[in-house]
Order: C-alpha cells, then sequence, then structure tokens
C-alpha cells in the first residue's frame, strides 16, 4: 500500500487527466473527450507542419531559427523581405495556422489578426527601430511571439494535472532506504516495473532508445517517505542509426555539449534541476507526500512542500549555462538568468520572465577578450537595454468556453556586424542539415507519440472507472 498522499500501485497512470475536465458527474468521461481532442491536435502541429508557397519562399529568405533574433537589426533593412510597415516605423511579418487533413498549414498573412476557431493561431515577427542621437539606428525592439484558440482545456489544468501526477512518481516506498542519491535498488526497480505494466508500449520504445543509470531514490523521515526523481539515463546512440541525420548530429553533438538549467526560489533552495553532460541527461525534483519539495545542493529536503494546485502567485529563479568543449578548449555562456513571475485567478494564468543579469561569456583567456569585443555588448543590451529580454505567456478562458494561449518575446537587439558575419557562417553550415535533423526529429517523436497514445487508448477503460468509483463514494 503506498504512503498517505502518494497513489496506490491500483490506480491507473492515466488517472490524473481527469483534472482536465472541471468536476461534475462523468468527469473522467469528458476527460477523454478533451484529451482525444488534443492528442488529433498535437499531431498535426508537432508532427505534420506544412507551408504555403508564400511562407517558403520567405523561409528560404530568412535566417535559419537559432540566428533570427540575433540578425533582427539588420533584418529590418532587408528588402527583399515582404514586411508589413506599421506605425514608429515597425516592421512586422504575420502568419496563421489551422489543421488540415491531419496537417498543420502554416500561411503568410497580410495581417497579424487574433485567431477565432478552435485548433487555429496567429504569429508575428515584429521589428522596431530604437534610434539613438549620435548613430541612427543601431538597435531595434523585436518581437516574437502568437496566439493560438483551443478547445481543450486551459494552462491551469496543466498545473493541476500535474500536480496530480506527483502522486503516482515513487517506487515501492518500502524499505531498505537509499543513504545517498544515484544508487539504482529496488527502489527504481519497482518504479519500473510499474511502468512497463501501466505502459508496455511507450517504456519498450525507452528501453530501446535510453539506458537508465538511475530513475529514483527513496529515502525515510519523520513525514514519512521523500522520493527524490532523480533521472540518470544515456541515449543508446546504435538505436538512433534508424535516424541517420539525427543520428549524425547527436553523434557529434553530444560528446562535447554540457548544459544545465535550475529553478530556485528566494531562499536559495532548488525546486528542478535538468542537465546534459556530454550524453547523460539528468532531471531532478523532490517528490514528499505526493507534492512537489525544495531541495538543497546535496539533494536533502528543505522547506515546505507546495501542492501546486494551490499556488496563486509567486516568484522564482532560472539559472542556466552551456558549454562546448573542443580541441581541449572550453567555450559557452554562464549565468544565464530570469526571474519568474507567476499569477493564477482561477482558470487564467500569466507568466512574465525578465532576464536578471547580463551573462557571462566563457572562452579560454587568449580568445576571451575577442569574444567579448564581438558579442559582450550585444549581450549586455539585451540583458538591460529596453527592460530587458523578456517573455510571457498568458491562458485564459474566453466567454464561450475557447482557451485563448498567448506567447510572446521581447527584447532589444544591437546590430552588430561582426556578430552578423559569424552568425552567417553558421547559418550556412547549419543550412546543410537542419531541414533533414528536423524531419528526423519529427520521425522519431511521432514514433514514441504513438507508443504513448497507444497504451492511453488501452487504459480508457480504467479511466472511465474512476467515474464509477466516485460515484459510489458519494
Amino acid at each position: 500500500m503506498a504512503a498517505p498522499g502518494f497513489a496506490p500501485a491500483s490506480e491507473t497512470i492515466f488517472a490524473p487527466i481527469i483534472e482536465l475536465a472541471s468536476p461534475g458527474p462523468d468527469r473522467a468521461a469528458r476527460a477523454i473527450q478533451i484529451f482525444d481532442r488534443q492528442l488529433t491536435f498535437q499531431r498535426a502541429i508537432s508532427f505534420h507542419p506544412e507551408l504555403d508557397d508564400a511562407l517558403t519562399k520567405l523561409v528560404e529568405k530568412m535566417p535559419p531559427r537559432q540566428s533570427t533574433l540575433i540578425r533582427a537589426a539588420a533584418l529590418y533593412s532587408q528588402p527583399d523581405i515582404p514586411w508589413q510597415s506599421l506605425k514608429n516605423g515597425a516592421h512586422q511579418i504575420s502568419v496563421t495556422g489551422a489543421p488540415k487533413s491531419g496537417e498543420y498549414l502554416y500561411k503568410l498573412s497580410e495581417e497579424y489578426v487574433s485567431p477565432e476557431s478552435p485548433g487555429h493561431m496567429a504569429g508575428q515577427f515584429t521589428i522596431t527601430p530604437l534610434p539613438t542621437p549620435d548613430t541612427g539606428t543601431s538597435s531595434v525592439k523585436g518581437l516574437l511571439g502568437g496566439e493560438l484558440l483551443m478547445n481543450t482545456y486551459p494552462a491551469s489544468a496543466v498545473v493541476d494535472l500535474a500536480a496530480n501526477a506527483l502522486r503516482q512518481i515513487h517506487g515501492d516506498l518500502k524499505a531498505p532506504w537509499d543513504t545517498a542519491p544515484g544508487e539504482f535498488n529496488h527502489h527504481d526497480r519497482a518504479a519500473i516495473e510499474r511502468f512497463h505494466h501501466e505502459m508496455p508500449a511507450f517504456a519498450a520504445k525507452l528501453d530501446h532508445y535510453l539506458i537508465f543509470h538511475n530513475l529514483l531514490d527513496e529515502f525515510d523521515g519523520a513525514g514519512g517517505p521523500t522520493v527524490l526523481f532523480n533521472a540518470d539515463v544515456e541515449v543508446r546512440m546504435d538505436a538512433l542509426k534508424a535516424y541517420p541525420h539525427l543520428y549524425e548530429f547527436y553523434r557529434k553533438v553530444a560528446p562535447v555539449l554540457v548544459a544545465e538549467s535550475a529553478l530556485q526560489d528566494a531562499a536559495g533552495n532548488y525546486w528542478m534541476i535538468t542537465r546534459f553532460d556530454r550524453g547523460r541527461m539528468h532531471l531532478i525534483f523532490m517528490d514528499r507526500n505526493g507534492l512537489l519539495a525544495p531541495f538543497d545542493k546535496d539533494y536533502r529536503a528543505a522547506g515546505e512542500s507546495v501542492a501546486l494546485q494551490r499556488v496563486e502567485h509567486g516568484s522564482y529563479r532560472t539559472e542556466a549555462s552551456v558549454r562546448v568543449y573542443r580541441l581541449g578548449m572550453v567555450f559557452g555562456l554562464d549565468k544565464v538568468g530570469f526571474t519568474t513571475d507567476y499569477r493564477r485567478d482561477g482558470d487564467s494564468l500569466v507568466t512574465m520572465n525578465t532576464m536578471n543579469e547580463v551573462p557571462d561569456l566563457i572562452a579560454p583567456p587568449g580568445i576571451h577578450k575577442v569574444i567579448d569585443l564581438i558579442a559582450g555588448e550585444f549581450l549586455r543590451v539585451l540583458a538591460q537595454g529596453n527592460g530587458g529580454l523578456t517573455s510571457t505567456f498568458a491562458s485564459r478562458r474566453t466567454d464561450d468556453g475557447l482557451d485563448r494561449y498567448a506567447l510572446g518575446f521581447t527584447g532589444e537587439f544591437e546590430y552588430s556586424p561582426t556578430l552578423e558575419f559569424l552568425a552567417r557562417v553558421g547559418d550556412r553550415i547549419a543550412d546543410q542539415h537542419n531541414d533533414a535533423v528536423r524531419a528526423d526529429e519529427r520521425k522519431f517523436g511521432e514514433e514514441l507519440f504513438d507508443a504513448f497514445a497507444s497504451d492511453y487508448n488501452n487504459s480508457r477503460q480504467r479511466i472511465l472507472a474512476l467515474d464509477a468509483a466516485q460515484a459510489k463514494n458519494k
């Protein structure tokens, strides 16, 4: 029997999807209908994107997505891009998207118009000049964002689902308990066995592509068991050969890349850590009595646990770093920090992320000064200019019961001829394989998606049984 707060092993691992439907009769049945619509939409938009002719021609003129914002100031005056001219000299590109016969079709549009039908989206890339007295237009304000209208669920329901899913994350919750993080033992085996029982198709795919060095650690304490979800997985390189372009890309990148992102509160406690370390992927968070809990640098419980569905407002900090190791040298960025303000009111949810400091450049001593001359001012303007780099996300329910999602990134981007030149060099390298790699990524993603959908469909009756259990308990 599971400890209080954790889901019993007899409960289907898909039980949390009931949070997608509002409380009331037949909640599980309604949740299944909602999730079915979401899966149909997700397959189209994630794995079968199509562009109309006008947008295809535009994409051919634009730099790859990695350098679009780096080159924003230069793009402003590029004459062969079909800009829409707005007030204050702003230039804009507008795009619409909609499901079409199992695909998701994106079109170039004449102006930005908010979507009015479920499953439709509108996007924009807007550049506004920011003149300076001495040098004219040396930087621009860039806005990349859009809206999506859905007939499934609001973002607040996803938070509730995540809160419910935490109850499912545990091994056997039995002694002997772990004494240190990272040891693969009976706790890990119990969790993996349940995962294989509940999601056999998806688990088989993960076994084919991943090696699990650790999954979770369970500790005992005065308040009951604490679960440290401490996933340490490695990609089976040979398994990726079925996707040759993705395989070649990953084979070149994985051995030289180290990236980390840590989510912390004001007290300095951690709430989540993600890490990619030369082919080893880590995801770490703490689950205490079915609730998300903070932990310290030694992965020990610290502070009070939180019921995510009850959080109405708060603030947290995310700090990331990325390093590339080549020829005995290290290049990258450190202290890429953002502060996030979170607000929730019923079905409405809003977050605002603001870059809170200038990232540190990482390079060998003899090269660092040169790179700082090329990119240092660009980073300073990005972090501090015009309010700093900011992203906002909002999810609100409309009067007719639909859910409108909005996402936007804004920042000031300085024109840097040298940085633009280096970006162009990188673009030429990226152009040689980007489309092929992305095509393999979509095929690989759909393979995993199909396995997940198969397990979900096979669990329908167990999900529906939640309605009968609810009626019996009344």
